[in-house]
């Protein structure tokens, strides 16, 4: 049995707050693990974030769908800003380097996709789709 949360939400920082409100409620519902909850938190807001700062697309909608199963967690975020796949145009971080001579930011997909155990994208007409998927470890 799988339960769903399906977000719209507008492509600004203001509904960030909305965001965890809604994930932190799913997540109590579902019985999600404290780590769980966190990793998806992380993820979600990351990629969010994103969507606001770099899609050109400010205030447009960003769909983000949620299906919580027995063993996995799937999460299907879609906006229709500037076509962008996260898993093959986003460099690779400098990880080697201290972190006093890294460049500041570049993290981001890095820790999404080091988190998620499966990730796709794929361009669907105008919108960006990403489907990432998590094992839940109980």
């Amino acid at each position: 049995m799988s339960a769903e949360l399906s977000l719209r939400l507008s492509a600004t920082l203001d509904d960030i707050a909305q965001l965890h409100e809604e994930l932190e409620a799913f997540a109590a519902q579902e019985g999600w693990t404290t780590k769980l909850e966190f990793e998806v938190k992380l993820v979600v807001e990351e990629l969010f974030t994103n969507v606001v700062n770099y899609g050109g697309c400010p205030g447009a909608p960003v769909q983000i769908d949620f299906t919580s199963e027995a063993d996995r967690l799937t999460i299907e975020m879609s906006d229709s800003g500037r076509a962008f796949d996260p898993l093959v145009d986003t460099p690779e971080p400098d990880t080697t380097s201290s972190v006093e001579d890294r460049a500041i930011g570049g993290l981001g997909v890095h820790l999404v996709l080091t988190m998620m155990d499966k990730a796709s994208y794929r361009r669907d007409g105008d919108l960006n789709r990403l489907t990432l998927v998590k094992r839940r470890e109980e």
